[in-house]
């Protein structure tokens, strides 16, 4: 995507300097509509019985499976077989809910770019990490590349990070087991690394709007929906409004495009207890099963809503992804009632150096790579930006 658009730019890295300084205006962002309320906390108590959670997914999610049931087969049940003589139920054949209604997203006339990364996993040591990350902020930026790449950067109107920003290195429990006495003037590796995180988001929200989902390592609660993480973390950032810290699950409306994406908990619990191996084709089956995180709350924490329950999908998104999988992923699917979505597996960035570029006006997803020069690499095409 950026690689057509900089080709086709007369000025490049070896053309003669130019009398005049190049500006690109960054492209607004028309309309952006944040809908993650529903996976806020309110009233937070812990006092009452998960079976509350389950009562409210089954009068939820009964007249979606329901009406799918009746399409199906003509019947009013969500699993299809007879009773044996035994009394066991043998089932023959079943259906799932499918995808939610989707509302039609409005035609762009320009290319409009959102930028998905997630597990930064900043102070593990990695080096290669770190400059990747460090690349990625300069070409979003604008301060990497010719003209055209950096005009074709100001198309980026928005970055996700969805979770992970911290390594999983920075959890370490060392201190609980030890006497205080030992740990007195010690400091938490998280602390270095939420202050690195607050120089590179200042570096980011000054040139484009950013939101800012926490994940499994993050300083945050560890029960889903996790909250937005605090604003007194980053001194600096927060005085920028472009900075958004939002929850995970998120949901918001770019341009029309409803996105619709976690820090990739769900998704990797259910690759840990089931026979798929392939993080994309989970995330299909929860979309299709209309439930984000349906393991929740026998293996993975989650509050015990007794009212509602937020995971349950209201309405289709247009872009639905998943952070922190072992590697890039992405295909469109097509509902029942003509949806359309545009299913995205970001990978973790500490161990990858790669984020994905999605297209608002063609749904289009590209992986895009930060790795750092090695000896071998001439040009841009290292970063996965060359022509």
């Amino acid at each position: 995507m950026f690689s057509e658009q900089a080709a086709q730019r007369a000025h490049t890295l070896l053309s003669p300097p130019s009398a005049n300084n190049a500006t690109f205006a960054r492209v607004p962002v028309a309309t952006y509509t944040n809908s993650s309320q529903p996976f806020r906390l309110g009233e937070r108590s812990f006092s009452r019985q998960y079976a509350h959670i389950y009562a409210t997914r089954l009068i939820q999610m009964r007249p979606f499976l329901e009406n799918r049931a009746q399409q199906h087969w003509g019947t009013v049940l969500a699993v299809f077989g007879s009773v044996r003589d035994d009394g066991k139920f043998l089932v023959e054949d079943y259906c799932f809910a499918d995808l939610a209604p989707q509302k039609p997203a409005p035609p762009l006339d320009t290319d409009r770019f959102v930028l998905l990364v997630s597990g930064l996993g900043l102070g593990g040591g990695g080096g290669e990490s770190l400059l990747g990350t460090q690349l990625l902020v300069d070409v979003v930026t604008g301060q990497l590349g010719d003209e055209g790449e950096q005009c074709s950067a100001a198309h980026v109107s928005r970055v996700i990070l969805a979770g992970n920003l911290l390594s999983h290195s920075t959890q370490s429990r060392d201190s609980i087991n030890k006497a205080k006495y030992l740990t007195k003037k010690t400091q938490a590796a998280s602390v270095e690394a939420v202050k690195m995180l607050d120089e590179i988001l200042l570096q980011l929200s000054a040139s484009v709007p950013v939101d800012v989902m926490p994940g499994e390592f993050d300083p945050t609660n560890y029960t889903l929906p996790q909250q937005p993480l605090h604003p007194c973390m980053f001194p600096l950032a927060t005085a920028y409004s472009t900075l958004q810290l939002v929850t995970n699950p998120y949901q918001a409306t770019i341009d029309g495009v409803r996105f619709l994406g976690t820090s990739g908990q769900n998704v990797s619990d259910i690759f840990r207890y089931s026979s798929m191996e392939d993080h994309l084709e989970i995330l299909e089956w929860t979309l299709r099963v209309r439930h984000i995180s349906p393991t929740a709350p026998d293996t993975l924490g989650c509050y015990p809503f007794y009212k509602t329950d937020p995971f349950i999908f209201p309405e289709c998104p247009h872009v639905y992804f998943c952070g922190n999988t072992p590697s890039f992923g992405s295909k469109i699917i097509r509902g029942p009632e003509d949806q359309t979505v545009l299913l995205v597996t970001v990978p973790d960035f500490s161990a990858t150096q790669t984020a994905c570029l999605v297209n608002l006006r063609s749904l289009a997803c590209q992986p895009i790579s930060f790795s750092g020069f090695g000896a071998e690499d001439d040009d841009l095409g290292g970063l996965g930006l060359g022509p």
